[in-house]
Order: C-alpha cells, then structure tokens, then sequence
C-alpha cells in the first residue's frame, strides 16, 4: 500500500510538472497514517500562502487514494520541505500553552479559527490530559476549538 501511495503521489507531481527531488515515507504505528516527506525547489509555490496550496494537494491526494482503496483508506498526510511537520510542532506548543492558560484560570479558552487537520491536532493533544476537554464550535471559516478546564472535585 505505501508503495502505491507514493507512486501515486509522483505521478501527481509529474502530471503537475514540479520538480520533486526526493520523497520519503513513514508509518504512524498508533493512527496507521501514512506521512510522505517531499523535497522540491518549488517549495514556495507548492506551499503557497499559509500553506494553502500544500492543504489543497493533501486534499486531492487523499481523494485519489481514497477512490482507489475504497473502505480501507488510509490516512496520508503531503510534506513538503518540513512546512506541515514544523507548522504542527507550532500548533502543539499552541496547544500545551492554552491547555495551561486553562488550567491556571479554570475556565474555557478559544483558540483561532482553524481548519479540520488543525482542530484535529488540537484535540489529539488536549486528550492526553485528563483534566481538559476539547470542542469544535462556528461553522465555515469561523470553525475553532475550545479548550475547557474540567474540575474534577466538582463530579
């Protein structure tokens, strides 16, 4: 399966015709997602502003892997020249000081505004603490995550 989705994912960027020097790939053995490190010299192109171009190819390449694996899709997830693995480090860290800021208030904090791979990210992270929850609130664009304080004296 990795094989086919890297073949799939070089095919796309030949079609495409971008440069891709070298492609890399590694397996989440707790989630089973697929993670595929690109490095290209047209990284500011593929990227594009706030990483908005790089968020579209995820998309189109996890709908050509789904349409090819049907119900066994696998999670892949595009990197190229380490722009999401750094932006998802940024987000954790996000994450840790307002899950913090929580704790010190005991109350409800509203991150930003942020897409669906984000939030995801974001309760992942909440989730490892036992004394935090996490919700999606908005609609669209306007869609963020809550991080709320859970006293464990008041249950």
């Amino acid at each position: 399966m990795e094989t086919d989705i890297k073949n799939i994912i070089e095919e796309f960027f030949t079609k495409m015709s971008f440069d891709i020097s070298e492609i890399s790939s590694d397996l989440d053995m707790d989630s089973g997602a697929f993670w595929f490190s690109l490095k290209s010299n047209d990284s500011y192109v593929l990227i594009g502003k706030d990483g908005e171009t790089l968020q579209t190819i995820n998309y189109l390449i996890k709908r050509i892997v789904e349409n090819k694996y049907k119900e066994n899709t696998p999670l892949v997830t595009i990197d190229i020249n380490g722009h999401q693995k750094a932006k998802i480090d940024k987000l954790r860290t996000l994450t840790h000081m307002m899950a913090e800021r929580a704790r010190f208030f005991k109350s409800k904090i509203d991150l930003e505004p942020m897409n669906a791979f984000e939030r995801r990210i974001v309760h992942e992270e909440v989730a490892k603490s036992s004394d935090l929850k996490s919700e999606s609130e908005g609609f669209g664009k306007d869609r963020r995550v809550v991080i709320y304080f859970v006293d464990k004296k008041a249950l």
